[in-house]
This record gives C-alpha cells, sequence and structure tokens, in this order.
C-alpha cells in the first residue's frame, strides 16, 4: 500500500463569476486533509487570466519550496469539455493541460456543480438532515440536487475501478416541469406565457421561488387582500422566504409550500431515474434555511406521491437527505485533487 510523501500539498480552487477562493491543503500519510495552509480570495477583476491569479498565489512565501503543491483540482461557473472551461464573462480560459505545462501542477477541471457530487460521498452524519429514514445501500447510485441561483443536478455511480464514486452531470433541470394538480399546472402555463417554456428549474431555484410569489398574488389579489409586500417593490428570493417562515405574508407562505413541494417531486423524479439506492440529496443555500418547513413532511409527500402504489413503495425505499454543509462543493473539489496525489504517489512507488 503506497503512502503519501512527508509533506503532501493540494491545491483547490472555486472560481466563480467575481472571485477566485483558493486553498492549499496539507495531507496526511493515508491521504487525509490535516490542516489548511493557506485560503487566499482574488477578485477576478484584478486578473486578465487565471494563469495570473494562480501565480500570484503561487508566488506567497508559505508555498514556496517543498510547500509548492504538486496536484491541484479547480471547479468552475461554467461548462467544462475536454478538462477546459471558458467562463465568457471573466475572459478566462482554465485549461488543464496548460496549468500543468506552465506550473508543474497536475489538475483536474470540473465543473461547480460536478464538484458538489464529490463531496457528497464524504458527508457525514452530522452535515445531513434525514427525511426519508430508510438505509442508503453501500456503494448504491446517489442523486443530488441544488436549488440554488439556478438548480443543478447530477447523478453518482460506483466505479470499482477507482473504488469510488464517479459524478455524471446532468442538465436535466432543464427538462419541461411535470406540475400535480391544477395550481402547478395554471403556474406552468403562467410561465410558458411569459418565457416560452416551463423547465423545472425556472419553478425550482430561487428566482423560481419569487416566480411562484408572483404567479400567486397576480392570479388571486382577492384571496390576499393583505399581502405584506409593496406591489411596487422588486422581490427576492430572501423577502419570500423570510415572510413565509414568519408567516407575515400568506402569499409567501402558500409560494414557499408550493416551491418545496416541486423540489420534493424532482427529487422523485431522480430517485426512480437512477434508482438511486444510496439516496438522493438536496444540497445549496435555500433548504437549510427553511430546515423546519421542510420537517413538517411536504417535501416528502411529494417525494413519495405517485399514481402508482408500486413506485410509491419503491421510492420509500430510497433515502432522502437535505445537507446543511455549505462547503460541499469545496469538499468535493478538495476530495479530486486528492485524487490526483494518490495517482503521483502510486506512479513514484512503482517506479521506485
Amino acid at each position: 500500500m503506497f503512502q503519501a510523501a512527508a509533506k503532501t500539498d493540494v491545491l483547490i480552487a472555486d472560481i466563480g463569476g467575481t472571485n477566485c477562493r483558493f486553498q492549499v491543503w496539507q495531507l496526511d500519510a493515508h491521504f487525509r486533509p490535516s490542516r489548511m495552509v493557506v485560503e487566499q480570495y482574488y477578485a477576478t477583476k484584478d486578473y486578465p487570466h487565471f494563469a495570473d491569479a494562480l501565480d500570484a498565489l503561487l508566488s506567497l512565501d508559505v508555498l514556496s519550496g517543498a510547500a509548492r503543491p504538486t496536484a491541484a483540482a479547480f471547479a468552475c461557473a461554467g461548462p467544462v469539455k475536454s478538462q477546459r472551461c471558458t467562463m465568457t464573462n471573466l475572459g478566462w480560459t482554465i485549461d488543464a493541460a496548460e496549468i500543468q505545462k506552465k506550473f508543474d501542477i497536475r489538475c483536474t477541471v470540473l465543473n461547480d456543480f460536478e464538484a458538489i457530487g464529490y463531496g457528497v460521498p464524504v458527508l457525514t452524519d452530522n452535515d445531513l438532515v434525514v427525511l426519508n429514514d430508510v438505509p442508503a445501500e453501500d456503494k448504491g447510485p446517489k442523486a443530488v440536487l441544488g436549488p440554488g441561483t439556478g438548480l443543478g443536478e447530477a447523478q453518482l455511480f460506483w466505479d470499482d475501478r477507482s473504488n469510488g464514486y464517479k459524478v455524471h452531470a446532468s442538465e436535466g433541470a432543464h427538462a419541461t416541469f411535470a406540475p400535480r394538480g391544477w395550481k402547478q399546472r395554471a403556474l406552468q402555463a403562467h410561465v410558458e406565457a411569459e418565457r416560452g417554456h416551463c423547465s423545472v428549474e425556472r419553478v425550482a431555484c430561487g428566482s423560481g421561488l419569487v416566480r411562484i410569489y408572483d404567479f400567486l398574488r397576480s392570479d388571486e389579489p382577492s384571496q390576499y387582500p393583505q399581502d405584506r409586500m409593496d406591489r411596487g417593490k422588486q422581490v427576492t428570493p430572501a423577502d419570500v422566504t423570510n415572510s413565509g417562515l414568519d408567516k407575515s405574508d400568506a402569499v409567501a407562505v402558500e409560494a414557499l409550500d408550493m416551491f418545496l413541494s416541486i423540489v420534493g417531486a424532482e427529487a422523485g423524479h431522480m430517485a426512480l431515474r437512477g434508482l438511486t439506492s444510496g439516496g438522493v440529496y438536496i444540497c445549496g443555500g435555500i433548504f437549510p434555511k427553511v430546515i423546519e418547513r421542510v420537517k413538517a413532511g411536504g417535501v416528502l409527500e411529494a417525494f413519495l406521491w405517485r399514481a402508482s402504489r408500486f413506485y410509491e413503495k419503491v421510492l420509500k425505499d430510497i433515502p432522502l437527505y437535505v445537507v446543511t454543509e455549505e462547503k460541499l462543493g469545496l469538499l468535493g473539489t478538495r476530495e479530486q485533487a486528492i485524487r490526483i496525489a494518490q495517482e503521483i504517489a502510486m506512479e513514484r512507488t512503482i517506479a521506485s
């Protein structure tokens, strides 16, 4: 069994539209993170290219000499093809081959939600709220969805060769929304009239929550004569969430409940598509903030509901979780950097 070198450091980065967040972690002999060596934030506007920001990081004294990382993983807010991501809003291109050539760092480039997927297997019980309390099958397929700015989705399947999960990115959030009941069907028609197509994402993300609120308020104004929010105000997801939780606005209460039901139903769809005996994980910034409402049962009811009793039974055997860990993407990115460090160590062991 090969072990990490006496001092092995890995580099990870979360690259967004505004900031680039770097971390360097020291690994122990078993390739587990023992301490964070450095964490740095760089404003993307200050650097013409990603390589410039990376060069600034690697120029720090703390990363000189033996402390310089030789393995890295970079998560990008954009599509990745052939280990290359072009972030058109920044003018940045993150290319694994070019980085390795220039900096002598072996690396991988991930989509940001792919990174979230790789974080799922390392979650602990303390990072999860269990909604459907049934045992997860060891090495069983998993699914993760994250309602936030948009709706991310991915599936995880066990790979014997690598002795770990492989994440398969998905664009399932852009599939057509499947409404349940007359009010959701009316919501779908409302969104179609506004946008031409009602995808799942358009009613199952932050802006989707606002879209549901606006629909309910405009569709039945007589039912809500005293909603709290000013009709001339630009409503935000936080406005709807807060007013739904404190019940100061009846429209927000119904909008939040409908939103949670829609996400729960989509989690059920993903469970059936992948027969995810390893569990379905709902992550993102919205659900942890409304966890008491989630626990009330609407999400699980929508997850389990099917006209066919047979498929309802299938879903009852699939665990459903809410992820409370806020840095899931960084966890997944770090796991991929560790994988590369293990590959390097194995190659050195074989060569010696």
